[in-house]
């Protein structure tokens, strides 16, 4: 995959639970670290976020996550500290449908982390480079019996569009509209 326009220079810092979590985009050295954190999820939260039972990220699958192709694509992580250094607890990523300004979103945050607001982070930040990266739609496939991202996107104002691949996914979507003044983006 041949890199696109340099990646933004975008982080974020916020307080989960007292604790400092740090949004960047991924980077091709996070490859050992996304690949202990998609081992080290649950089942179910695997299942929710691939829609299969996958076990562990392939080379490939590996490579394709963490060199991403902005501003076609863009993954971000939420880091902390932890005993060994930086921990990964949760990413979030675009892809661009082909040929559109419409991009699919998916995001996935450790099972320990879960509850804490990192994933409104990192979906609002997600919708924030989306948006500089000229992408007017987000759309997201979920499927049904995952109720906690089912929750947070409606929360986030995306609304259902019709039923997905054998009527097991919800697809919903969301218009990405710029600020209307130069403001801090929401927080929502």
């Amino acid at each position: 995959m041949t890199s696109g326009a340099t990646t933004p220079d975008f982080h974020d810092e916020f307080l989960a639970g007292g604790v400092a979590v740090r949004i960047r985009p991924i980077r091709l050295e996070d490859r050992e670290r996304e690949a202990e954190f998609v081992r080290s999820l649950s089942p179910a939260s695997r299942y929710f976020r691939f829609h299969s039972a996958l076990r562990e990220l392939t080379p490939q699958m590996l490579e394709r996550f963490t060199r991403i192709n902005y501003p076609d694509e863009m993954a971000l992580v939420a880091l902390v500290d932890g005993a060994d250094g930086e921990e990964q607890v949760g990413v979030a990523r675009y892809v661009r449908q082909s040929g559109s300004d419409t991009a699919e979103i998916a995001i996935v945050v450790a099972d320990d982390w879960q509850g804490r607001g990192i994933a409104t982070r990192l979906l609002t930040d997600l919708r924030d480079v989306a948006r500089q990266a000229g992408i007017t739609r987000l759309v997201a496939s979920v499927l049904r019996e995952n109720g906690r991202m089912l929750e947070l996107v409606r929360r986030l104002g995306f609304s259902a569009q019709g039923a997905g691949d054998e009527f097991r996914t919800s697809q919903l979507g969301k218009r990405v509209t710029p600020p209307a003044d130069d403001s801090p983006p929401d927080r929502q």
